[in-house]
């Protein structure tokens, strides 16, 4: 008995930390019209509400597969270069030992200019993105990660999601 007692609140926790989307959902995130960036997903995605915040970043998970979709603010165009160095030094504290590849330029499924590049590391491979924001004041920076031996099927959902991102227009 005091086993389940003790133990209950870290499983409750547990398993509260772990909301299903409906496939298709938007999450979006940012602070509102003008500065915020949404994304789709498909099937069997979870967010995870304990590593979330609507204004900063989302945290989505599929089958150990994690994607970290953040607004990062930016004072002006210059700084691109500077969040994709941000982006690589976070990812080396956060999963030492792994490495985000130079950026290369590439776009999403609706148009939008993006550097993306690839992640290798410890039992990891996956993939960072940063696209700017229509007015060059923020940028929605993501990285997906994924052990070893993860299927190309669930690898290329995750990339769904990444390059679905459209951005929304200021309210007038």
């Amino acid at each position: 008995m005091a086993l389940l007692t003790a133990g209950w609140p870290l499983l409750d926790s547990a398993v509260a930390n772990r909301q299903p989307l409906a496939t298709g959902a938007n999450v979006t995130v940012g602070s509102g019209p003008g500065s915020s960036g949404t994304v789709t997903v498909g099937p069997g995605w979870y967010v995870q509400p304990a590593l979330s915040n609507p204004m900063q970043n989302f945290v989505l998970t599929k089958d150990g597969v994690v994607l970290d979709i953040r607004h990062v603010s930016l004072v002006d165009s210059f700084q691109m270069a500077f969040a994709w160095l941000g982006m690589r030094q976070v990812l080396s504290l956060t999963h030492p030992g792994s490495v985000l590849s130079e950026p290369a330029h590439t776009t999403t499924v609706h148009g939008r200019q993006a550097l993306t590049g690839t992640i290798s590391g410890l039992g990891l491979i996956g993939m960072g993105v940063i696209v700017p924001g229509p007015s060059r004041e923020f940028a929605i920076a993501m990285v997906m990660l994924a052990p070893h031996g993860t299927s190309r099927a669930l690898i290329q959902a995750a990339r769904r999601i990444l390059f679905s991102l459209t951005f929304s227009a200021p309210s007038r």
